[in-house]
This record gives C-alpha cells, structure tokens and sequence, in this order.
C-alpha cells in the first residue's frame, strides 16, 4: 500500500481544474488547444446516472486538470468529448467513477497505468510486492493552437486502452463543430 500512498501523493491538496467543453461556436483559442475522442465506459457496475471523468496533469506546469467523459444521467456506453486545453505534455491520472447504492453513491478514483488493473496493483501492495518498474502512464502532448484528435478511451476494462476511430468520429462532429478543421487535426493518442 506504500507504493499507492507515495504514487499518489505529489497531487494531495492540489487544486483541481476543470477543463471547458467547447460548443459548437468555438474554434481554438489563442495558445491554447483542443482536444477530442470518444470515450467508452465501463459497464458491469450500477452507475446510476451519476456523471464520469478523467484527471490529467500537464508535466509543464504539474497542473492537474479534470473533464467529464460520461455526463451526468446519460446512460449511453459510448460519449464524445471536446474540449479546450491549454497546451502541454500530458499524463493520465485517474478514471473517476462513482457506483449506485441504495444510499446515494460509491465514489471510485482509479490510479491509470498501462497494462496493468487498479485491483492487480492494489492486491501487489497488500502482498507486499513491488510494482514500482511496471507502472507506466499513458502520455499525449497538445501544441498551441491545434485541434487534437485524442483517440476512442476503452475504459470498458479495469486494463484500459486507446485506439483510433479519427475518420468515424470526424464525420459525426463535422455538423455540430464545423468551426473546427477537424481534417487537420493533429493525432495524439495516447501512449
């Protein structure tokens, strides 16, 4: 559990900042970028219709920021996200979810790391096993005054993955974003 703790730790007491979703008039602001995907969500619990979101933290400024990937009462398994962001090198924090019980809700932050589960690493640290050379974060930049495409997030699994559905998610946004030059966005999948 050290490992959890100490991994955990350099962001305690940080502010959290939300990321703004951009509408359909938006275009990029001035040193600033965008970046949008589709996320899918993990089924198998009872979300309740309470909202899902992503925190990131930009190593340029040690920033940590957070945007919704699942908005509140939507039950669909698959959801688009668009917004602006300022520009940086990126790492993906946690997946933060909460669960339906009769009382309210169970809130979960899930720690991301490649390959590798949230359980698996917590049983590991109970068992007193070292992890610390396999946790690996998944990592994507965002240059100023670029529209990035950030990949389809499979979240669908404790053992997340990214993959690329740039053309689909293009043509069904062209409409809604026609602001953005969604051809000539830059692919910054993370990795």
């Amino acid at each position: 559990m050290a490992l959890l703790i100490i991994s955990s730790s350099g962001i305690q007491g940080q502010t959290i900042k939300k990321l703004i979703e951009v509408s359909n008039r938006d275009s990029v602001q001035s040193g600033q970028g965008i970046i949008y995907g589709l996320f899918i969500q993990r089924l198998g619990f009872s979300s309740g219709g309470f909202p899902q979101d992503i925190r990131l933290i930009n190593f340029d400024t040690k920033e940590v920021f957070s945007f919704r990937v699942k908005p509140t009462f939507k039950s669909a398994r698959e959801n688009i996200f668009v917004y602006h962001i300022p520009a940086g090198y990126y790492a993906i924090l946690h997946y933060v979810w909460t669960q339906s019980k009769w009382y309210g809700g169970k809130m979960f932050t899930e720690p991301i790391y490649k390959g590798m589960a949230f359980s698996d690493i917590k049983r590991k640290a109970q068992a007193g096993q070292q992890t610390g050379g396999e946790l690996k974060q998944f990592k994507f930049s965002v240059q100023p005054n670029t529209v990035n495409y950030v990949g389809t997030w499979n979240f669908d699994k404790e053992i997340v993955s990214f993959s690329d559905g740039k053309a689909k998610l293009d043509e069904e946004l062209k409409v809604r974003h026609a602001m953005l030059n969604l051809k000539t966005a830059v692919v910054s999948i993370p990795d």
